[in-house]
């Protein structure tokens, strides 16, 4: 079962205690969770249904990139569908319910579409409901609005108010991680205005869970002081829960900064709609973690191995007693280590490569950890959550080698930059064969109207995976 950990959590105040609703059940939390960390840590895996055949979900991500942790948030003339779990910071009295499901989450009705998936092919309704023509209006159309949609439109006047603001920069940097922090930090003292804007509540990135040491000290204590140093410039604006959501044409950007949130009532405008006019952009957006393909990998307990990272040292929550970890790449035993060393049990290391030989699955292998290199996983066991899973060959024609019982799975299929703020000036992308991914292209960039860079990306965003390269 998914847990809160008796110790550790970087992000959480444990003496600061908020209690929530998930579907009317009261549960607990602390200040700095996130939903989707409070509810894993109240095991709850199952927090939705699939859009077409109603399969369970859970949790797959910590970030905004979360495809299935969508609930209605608030009620009456606060409630707003649609709402991501892992972004969405816990208060107290907060009230969240799942979605697409009827009569309840646990027994949905709508699963019986699973089983006839084969009647169901994309498209199916174009040719079923075409006869008798006189069924539509009455039969047919009613039973597809209901079946349509996500969540639930609100009724009431919104009881919020929002505002827009205006800022003008010769730099906005877009993104608050170690690359984003070291662009503002060299453009402060070249005494340029710059605006930094960070999405989430926190500076820093995914340094500091990874364990990153730069100039010879944790990530943590760099961040720190680089964003002490960024507060005492006066030509130097930083915005934490803001997130640069376009960049349009002549360096006009909008971002939108989620001021009250999580504290509701309180006064302040609910979000602020920026309209920014820059000299040049840095997108500084990191990387998302990919996923891998097999049998089941959509079963709650099937998680991101970042994620599963990010919940077991930011938010002190074990997304189960035993996490089988698969992966393609190294990265992914930072995950396996950090459960080792969270009193966790990883009973394997499912590893596609011929050979794992890096420091991070050698030092994997020193703690005890068991490493299979050429394995894959054929298929995941369980239904609303994660029971076992199945062993293959990864070259192999899908045998079962071997059963294994496990509460969840991390997963890794490499990393991609996030590359979208790039892309909408009509930047161009390049294939790197090096980390298997696509990266903006320096060679085309977007442009300005004098012809020189618009956009320029850094970091993880520009394809550089590791601190250091990331500094450079």
């Amino acid at each position: 079962m998914s847990a809160r950990l008796a110790k550790g959590g970087r992000l959480i105040d444990r003496s600061k205690a908020h209690r929530f609703t998930f579907n009317g059940k009261w549960m607990r939390g602390f200040e700095g969770d996130t939903l989707s960390a409070a509810l894993l840590a109240n095991d709850q895996m199952l927090v939705g249904r699939s859009f077409k055949y109603h399969r369970p979900r859970g949790i797959v991500a910590s970030g905004p990139e979360e495809p299935n942790g969508l609930v209605n948030l608030g009620k009456g003339d606060r409630l707003e569908p649609n709402q991501r779990t892992t972004t969405t910071e816990l208060f107290d009295g907060l009230t969240a319910e799942s979605q697409n499901h009827w009569p309840s989450l646990e027994n949905d009705i709508g699963v019986v579409n699973n089983y006839a998936a084969r009647f169901l092919p994309a498209g199916f309704y174009y040719k079923t409901f075409l006869q008798p023509r006189a069924a539509w209006k009455h039969v047919f159309e009613p039973i597809v609005r209901h079946s349509a949609g996500l969540g639930k439109a609100p009724k009431d006047r919104d009881a919020d108010r929002y505002e827009q603001a205006y800022a003008f920069c010769d730099v906005l940097v877009i993104g608050g991680g170690v690359a984003g922090l070291q662009a503002a930090l060299v453009a402060g003292r070249s005494g340029a205005r710059v605006m930094l804007l960070e999405q989430t509540a926190h500076w820093g990135g995914r340094a500091p869970v990874d364990g990153v040491e730069i100039d010879g000290q944790p990530a943590d204590a760099w961040v720190k002081t680089t964003v002490q140093t960024l507060e005492a410039m006066e030509n130097v604006t930083l915005r934490v829960r803001c997130m640069g959501a376009g960049v349009y044409d002549h360096g006009y950007v909008l971002a939108d900064e989620k001021v009250a949130d999580h504290t509701p009532g309180d006064g302040r405008p609910k979000h602020r709609l920026w309209r920014i006019r820059a000299g040049r952009i840095i997108a500084a957006t990191g990387a998302i973690e990919r996923p891998l393909s097999f049998a089941g990998n959509d079963i709650p307990g099937v998680m991101l191995a970042a994620a599963v990272r990010d919940y077991v040292v930011n938010f002190a929550v074990s997304p189960g007693d035993r996490t089988v970890v698969v992966t393609n790449n190294d990265d992914a035993y930072r995950t396996a280590i950090a459960l080792h060393q969270a009193g966790l049990s990883v009973p394997v290391i499912l590893d596609a490569r011929l050979t794992a030989t890096g420091a991070l699955p050698e030092q994997a292998r020193k703690l005890g950890i068991r490493v299979e290199t050429n394995r894959a996983i054929a298929a995941v066991k369980g239904g609303k959550r994660v029971k076992s899973v199945a062993i293959c060959a990864q070259a192999g024609e899908g045998a079962v080698l071997e059963e294994i019982a496990c509460e969840a799975v991390a997963m890794s299929g490499g990393w991609s930059p996030v590359v979208h703020l790039w892309s909408h000036c009509g930047g161009k992308l390049i294939w790197d064969e090096a980390t298997a991914c696509f990266r903006p292209d320096a060679a085309r960039p977007p442009l300005n109207h004098d012809g020189s860079a618009m956009v320029i990306a850094a970091g993880a965003a520009n394809g550089a995976l590791l601190a250091a390269d990331t500094l450079r």
